[in-house]
């Protein structure tokens, strides 16, 4: 897509063959239609511990689609992980989408939309080392309003999607992921009690809009690691 087509040709480069883990590792690196290369590793589905690879590097391969981190179903905080959309092994860095977000915000476009759920947490919940939010995400910051929030006008980068009973569902793009001038009390919106900043990489030409946050959390964020002593870095010596 246009959102992250243009970051995959400045970042991607023809990254080294690899071995897959020993181990308790999966004997295959193909999860649907990506390869996956070390320093990751694919651990099999019947696993019943997280012994294999490295940890923070692991994949869990579901329905042919490759997540982030090690899986198993009595692991409730890894009822949704973040699912891998692709990999830049050159530039140490990956783009995740968090779907269990959009799981969250399913029921919002749904005739019946008493039975949606507002996500409870921000993305960044979901991310440790080795792995850090790269500063060139921007902020998608979603808004549950108990009572009628302030006009929505495009100047402010606010969009009302959707009311429900009374609860407004509102969205808004902010800056730059990280920037303390962007600290949460600078999105404080009269009226709302439940606010989310969710990390995206917007549009790759102008103001990402915030009436396509499902696209906009559906096309993921960035994820940096910090390449082991001798690894291959774009731009490296």
């Amino acid at each position: 897509m246009a959102v992250w087509s243009s970051l995959i040709l400045i970042l991607a480069v023809a990254a080294p063959a690899s071995v897959q883990g020993e181990g308790d590792c999966s004997a295959s690196n193909r999860c649907g239609n990506m390869t996956i290369l070390d320093p990751f590793v694919i651990v099999p589905e019947d696993a019943t511990e997280p012994s294999c690879g490295e940890m923070g590097f692991q994949v869990n391969c579901q329905n042919n689609t490759p997540y982030l981190g090690y899986y198993h179903q009595s692991y409730e905080s890894h009822a949704h992980p973040l699912q891998i959309l692709h990999i830049f092994y050159g530039n140490s860095s990956l783009l995740v989408a968090d779907t269990g977000k959009l799981s969250d915000l399913t029921n919002l476009s749904h005739r019946d939309c008493q039975s949606y759920k507002f996500p409870s947490t921000n993305s960044s919940s979901k991310i440790a080392l080795p792995f850090t939010i790269s500063p060139v995400n921007k902020n998608l910051i979603l808004y549950s309003c108990g009572g009628e929030p302030p006009p929505v006008t495009t100047a402010e980068g606010l969009v009302e999607k959707k009311t429900c009973g009374n609860s407004t569902f509102v969205a808004r793009v902010g800056g730059s992921y990280g920037d303390p001038d962007n600290s949460g009390r600078r999105y404080f919106l009269e009226g709302c009690d439940h606010v989310i900043v969710l990390p995206m990489l917007g549009e790759s030409s102008g103001e990402a809009n915030a009436s396509s946050f499902v696209e906009l959390i559906s096309n993921g964020f960035l994820l940096t690691w910090q390449p082991r002593e001798g690894e291959f870095i774009l731009g490296g010596s």
